[in-house]
């Protein structure tokens, strides 16, 4: 028997809007799949809040978009390497 496992991260990145909130802008879903030995991180734009998605953009913590991408990136490329996956 073949027994395949995938794994699925999901996560948001979030910016600042007008009143000092938090504001999901882009949610991040990816998929470690055992049955091709591959990884994929899929990003949606949320439509609604597409104005708050720029350059300098930041959260309530400070943290850029690209600081949160970073971070995400990096745990999934993490738990990759701890399941043998191979991540250049």
């Amino acid at each position: 028997m073949n027994i395949n496992e995938t794994t699925n991260f999901t996560g948001q990145i979030n910016a600042k809007d007008s009143n000092g909130v938090d504001t999901q802008v882009v949610y991040l879903n990816a998929t470690l799949d055992t049955s091709t030995n591959n990884f994929n991180i899929i990003a949606s734009v949320n439509p609604t809040n597409k104005s708050l998605l720029t350059f300098t953009a930041t959260d309530v913590a400070g943290e850029t978009l690209s600081e949160q991408y970073t971070a995400f990136e990096t745990q999934v490329k993490t738990k990759a390497k701890s399941l043998g996956y191979v991540i250049f």
